[in-house]
C-alpha cells in the first residue's frame, strides 16, 4: 500500500467533484446521514488513506490521520457509471474526528470525470418493498423488528450477490459482508460439511433453504459481534419450527 501520507497544511478540501459525489451518498432528508454531510462540507482533507488511489481521510485541518485502527465499516456506496468507466464511492462510518472516502475509477486511475454519464445508483436512497438499485429486480426481504418496535428490513440480491439491512429510525441502508453473514448462518445452523459451510455463495443460490427464521437469527448473531446496526431493544426471533412427526417419519422411511 505504500507509505501513508499526511496533509496537515492541505486547506483547499475536497474538489467539487469529490464534494458533489459524496454529498450524492448521504440523502440529507435521511437523518442517519446528515452529520456525515455537514462534516464533509466542513472538514478538510488531511491524509491519504491505506487502500491507495482515490482513498483520502476528511479531518478537521491540522488534524494528524489515524491510520492504525482497524478500518470502520462502510456507511455508504454507489457507482457512478459513464461511458468510458465506472466510478466507485463509498464513505466509512465515523472514527473518532476523521472519516474515510474513496472515490476510484475501476477501469482508470488518475483524476475522476463524470463527463458522458450514463447512470449512478447508490444502496443510500433504497427503501423496503423496493427493487434492487443495482440491477432492478426484485429481492429477498425479510422484516424484523425489536421488542421496542424498532422495525428493520434484511434485503437479499441473488443476482447481484449483496446484502444490506434498512434501519427504519436513522433511514440507512447498511452493507453487509454476505461472507462474514453466511459464517454465523452456518454456526447457527450447526452446517459443518466445508462443501457446503465455506461456499457463502449458496446464500444467494440456495435462498430457497433458508427461512426467514434462519436470517433473523443468523443477523441477530451477527449484529451482536459487529455491530452494524445499534438496536432500540433485543430482536424479536421467531420460533423455529420443528418438522412433525410425520414429516420427520416421511423423510426417513419415504412415504408411508
Amino acid at each position: 500500500m505504500g507509505e501513508v501520507k499526511q496533509f496537515p497544511s492541505r486547506k483547499a478540501g475536497l474538489t467539487e467533484i469529490e464534494r458533489e459525489l459524496l454529498l450524492w451518498l448521504l440523502p440529507e432528508n435521511r437523518p442517519g446521514y446528515r452529520e456525515y454531510r455537514t462534516l464533509v462540507s466542513e472538514w478538510s482533507v488531511v491524509a491519504q488513506g491505506r487502500r491507495g488511489e482515490g482513498n483520502f481521510i476528511l479531518a478537521p485541518p491540522g488534524e494528524i490521520a489515524d491510520v492504525e485502527s482497524p478500518l470502520p465499516q462502510v456507511l455508504a456506496y454507489g457507482v457512478v457509471e459513464t461511458t468510458s468507466d465506472s466510478i466507485t464511492v463509498m464513505i466509512r462510518e465515523r472514527l473518532g474526528n476523521q472519516i474515510e472516502y474513496e472515490i476510484a475509477g475501476l477501469r482508470h486511475f488518475g483524476p475522476i470525470s463524470l463527463g458522458n454519464e450514463k447512470r449512478r445508483w447508490s444502496f443510500s436512497e433504497w427503501s423496503p418493498r423496493s427493487a434492487c438499485p443495482v440491477c432492478n429486480r426484485p429481492l429477498r426481504q425479510v422484516k424484523m423488528v425489536t421488542d421496542q418496535g424498532h422495525a428493520l428490513a434484511l434485503a437479499l440480491c441473488s443476482t447481484d450477490r449483496r446484502m444490506w439491512v434498512h434501519d427504519s429510525k436513522t433511514l440507512v441502508n447498511h452493507v453487509i459482508p454476505p461472507t462474514v453473514f453466511y459464517n454465523e448462518l452456518m454456526l447457527h445452523k450447526n452446517i459443518r460439511e466445508p462443501r457446503i459451510a465455506l461456499d457463502w455463495s449458496r446464500l444467494f443460490s440456495h435462498q430457497s433453504e433458508l427461512s426467514d427464521a434462519d436470517l433473523i437469527h443468523a443477523f441477530r448473531t451477527y449484529n451482536q459481534i459487529r455491530m452494524k446496526v445499534p438496536l432500540e431493544g433485543a430482536l424479536r426471533l421467531p420460533v423455529l419450527q420443528q418438522p412433525s412427526l410425520l414429516k420427520r417419519v416421511t423423510a426417513i422411511f419415504g412415504r408411508p
